[in-house]
């Protein structure tokens, strides 16, 4: 059976879509990998040493001209309403300025006339310009309170009014997070009142390209012909209903978080990913998730989910071996010191700027690294620069997934300090909670549900109060003594030796995969007679 998998990254540098590639090729299914290029892996077809084939395909080109050709009905309202306006200025200015007001209005076709158009059409630019940046401005100030309302207590519904509990998540309840874009709204025109925006440079969604990204990589998803489709994120959806519906194939969804509950500055992004939810989970055959927090959410506020297949970030076991100081090194640090560890992407509400003053406090032996990448680098640079002493905070590059563990090594204890302001962050199991232990590195966790459950049941780390600040980080640093944390090292072992991908989970995606073939051949054979 040929799986293709969906994935709206490079692919390789996804742990969680490798790890179930590398165990169904195993298993003897012929697994497709399609991604897109990203930097650093622009390669159109790449096989792996297992024989998992990734291809790359870079749409945007083919989307866009598609974008532009279909640009003029788009932008003609937005063109018409402006002509309007320009008409009624140039009037205006030409009776103002030249025309002999009478009885009723004057119409001239001299030089007088032209001169007026000529001052009306540059007071309409300058209007434009001036209106463009203040619409600018109150997009990003739109986009910040609606990124405030998707926190899991506070969204409101259509009509300001808080949303409607609908169910508990972790212990906690959530709103109603569906979706403020009417769901019999037509795509083109949706995409007809975003445009606008774009042309002044608004940050909303790019929703025609969007649509016509679907249809690129459903083309080329199509002529791979898949006996299964397996699509990874929200945004990989929309192309999985158009392979479905050209093949009549089983769709499977895998989701790794709640994507309408994310942290973004992008205006109706969360409301796009809760309509894609609300028009196709009812249409997939199969559902896989992160952890249980996140089945209960789908299972819910989407009543019609397939029931959940859990399939955890965990990571592969690996053999015994000695840390080479590397981590060490490359942070300039003698190999006594004891490091605070936080490695991945440097990006909004994952409490990095919290973590980088509590860095320049930590007490005398300790220091803080930083091994990742993201658009939040320069600005932790400069508040590192800032503290009283900036040589206790190390900046490095992220390493590759298969060397990580070997990095992470030099950790004293890692941790994971994502900021409580979205339910996506109350419900996380993010891959450094494995990746962490895995290399012996005790955790610092937030108290969310499925963090603390770990941390609290193999005893492999500590969890930081309700409220994140830098001196409730360095508290709990200071009060480490070398016996806790050899504690917690053991801990460590006995949650990944109970909890890895190989022990937990590849057996339970290999035989999901195994009834979905047994079905589907099941479907294929032609009856007898």
């Amino acid at each position: 059976m040929k799986i293709c998998m969906l994935v709206f990254n490079s692919g390789t540098r996804d742990g969680r879509v490798m790890r179930e590639a590398h165990s169904l090729r195993a298993a003897g299914f012929d697994v497709q990998v399609v991604g897109v290029p990203e930097p650093d892996a622009m390669a159109a077809v790449e096989t792996l040493p297992d024989g998992v084939t990734v291809h790359r395909l870079d749409w945007r080109p083919v989307a866009q001209r598609r974008a532009q050709r279909t640009a003029i009905l788009r932008l003609l309202p937005v063109l018409l309403l402006l002509g309007l306006a320009a008409y009624g200025l140039c009037r205006l200015t030409g009776a103002a300025l030249f025309f002999r007001i009478t009885s009723k209005w004057v119409v001239t076709s001299g030089p007088a006339a032209w001169f007026g158009v000529v001052v009306a059409m540059a007071l309409l630019l300058v209007g434009a310009y001036f209106a463009a940046k203040q619409f600018r401005g109150w997009i990003s100030v739109l986009a910040t309170r609606a990124a405030q309302r998707n926190q899991s207590a506070t969204r409101v519904s259509k009509r300001g009014r808080p949303a409607p509990i609908i169910g508990l998540v972790g212990g906690r309840p959530f709103p109603e997070l569906k979706s403020r874009i009417p769901s019999w709204l037509p795509e083109f025109i949706l995409e007809t009142l975003a445009e606008p925006f774009h042309a002044i440079g608004g940050r909303v969604g790019r929703f025609v390209l969007y649509r016509y990204r679907a249809e690129v990589m459903a083309e080329f998803l199509i002529n791979l012909r898949p006996d299964v489709l397996h699509c990874h994120d929200c945004v990989a959806l929309p192309t999985g209903i158009l392979v479905k519906k050209a093949l009549g194939i089983p769709l499977i969804y895998d989701a790794h978080e709640i994507y309408e509950a994310a942290a973004t500055t992008r205006l109706g992004i969360t409301d796009y990913y809760a309509r894609i939810h609300e028009r196709c989970l009812g249409k997939i055959d199969g559902f896989v998730t992160i952890n249980q927090c996140a089945a209960d959410y789908y299972r819910q506020a989407y009543p019609g989910t397939p029931p959940a297949l859990i399939i955890r970030n965990a990571a592969n076991a690996v053999s015994d071996f000695a840390y080479d100081g590397r981590l060490h090194k490359a942070a300039n640090l003698p190999f006594s010191e004891k490091i605070l560890l936080y490695h991945g992407g440097f990006t909004a509400h994952r409490g990095l700027p919290i973590l980088v003053r509590a860095g320049a406090l930590l007490p005398a032996g300790w220091s803080l690294v930083l091994m990742g990448w993201g658009p939040l680098n320069d600005e932790l640079r400069i508040i590192a620069n800032e503290a009283n002493h900036p040589e206790k905070v190390k900046f490095l590059p992220g390493v590759p997934l298969s060397e990580l563990h070997l990095w992470s090594a030099g950790g004293t204890v890692g941790i994971i300090p994502y900021e409580n302001n979205v339910l996506n962050h109350w419900i996380c199991t993010p891959n450094k909670l494995w990746e962490f232990p895995v290399a012996g590195v005790p955790l610092i966790v937030q108290p969310f549900p499925e963090l603390r459950k770990v941390v609290e049941t193999y005893n492999c780390g500590w969890v930081l109060p309700e409220n994140l600040t830098p001196h409730a980080i360095v508290d709990l640093i200071a009060r480490l003594t070398d016996e806790d944390i050899a504690r917690a090292r053991q801990g460590c072992a006995q949650f990944i030796a109970q909890d890895n991908w190989e022990s937990a989970y590849e057996t339970r995606l290999v035989e999901y995969y195994r009834a979905l073939e047994v079905v589907r051949v099941q479907d294929l054979e032609i009856p007898k007679g």
